[in-house]
């Protein structure tokens, strides 16, 4: 019977370590890290390009004593060339909450040309604009839901822009009455959008902005003076690649 007892517990030993070993040699159960999605944000740096469509409001008008138009009386031609745009952009935006602070600097060409030129006697009048490149930086404020910013802005507007008027003799401008000015104007823009990100870095926009350029006044050989006011209207598509776009929060616990 004693050697029996002893055999039994002998087995028993065995056996509990033979368990404890398997147990040692078992991996740690270690469980996956768990991926805590956060909301989209809009802070980053971006660039991006643009296209659309764009129509001017531009006024050319004699100035008293009014000889710069053949009549001599006080003139106005107004012309409303229509066309198209396109170019690029880049520009900052910061969100805190639901507010987003940006500025964005706009870079492009306005395809905008119109000449009005009257043959009758009298008048025999003529009033000529043409829109070249064009250039924004305006500051942005919005208001995002998760992907959808809508938002305003507002700032400096620059544009080469040609005015040229004068009388026609036979239709052909007289040289004594010709005015002319080419240059880079200097004005303000207001507009507005809506921006969607489709991609953690890929968003589209569609945008309207006003431009205003003030009024330049131009002379001729003979003296006589003339104001010339330009403003523009664009609405325009585009697409913006966003850098440093942070992904999801992984969270472990």
């Amino acid at each position: 019977m004693r050697k029996l007892g002893f055999a039994i517990a002998a087995a028993v030993m065995i056996t509990g370590g033979a368990a404890h070993a398997a147990d040692l040699g078992r991996a740690p159960v270690v469980k996956a890290p768990v991926v805590a999605p956060v909301p989209f944000s809009w802070t980053g740096f971006y660039v991006g390009a643009h296209i659309g469509g764009a129509w001017a409001d531009s006024a050319t008008s004699n100035v008293a004593p009014f000889g710069g138009f053949d009549e001599g009386l006080a003139t106005t031609y107004g012309l409303s060339p229509s066309g198209w745009l396109a170019g690029g952009q880049l520009g900052f935006n910061w969100q805190a909450g639901n507010i987003v602070f940006g500025v964005e600097a706009d870079l492009g060409h306005l395809d905008l040309n119109e000449q009005i030129s009257i043959t009758a006697a009298p008048p025999d009048d003529f009033a000529r604009v043409d829109f070249g490149w064009y250039g924004t930086l305006t500051g942005r404020l919005g208001w995002a839901w998760d992907r959808t910013l809508i938002y305003v802005k507002g700032g400096g507007a620059w544009a080469r822009i040609v005015n040229e008027a004068g009388d026609l003799d036979a239709g052909v401008p007289d040289p004594t009455d010709f005015t002319s000015i080419s240059k880079t104007h200097f004005g303000w823009a207001l507009g507005g959008g809506i921006e969607w990100a489709f991609a953690p870095n890929w968003s589209i926009k569609a945008e309207y902005l006003y431009m205003d350029f003030g009024s330049e006044r131009t002379t001729n050989i003979d003296g006589d003076f003339f104001d010339h006011d330009n403003e523009v209207h664009t609405v325009k598509l585009g697409v913006n690649y966003r850098f440093g776009w942070g992904g999801p929060v992984v969270a472990r616990y």
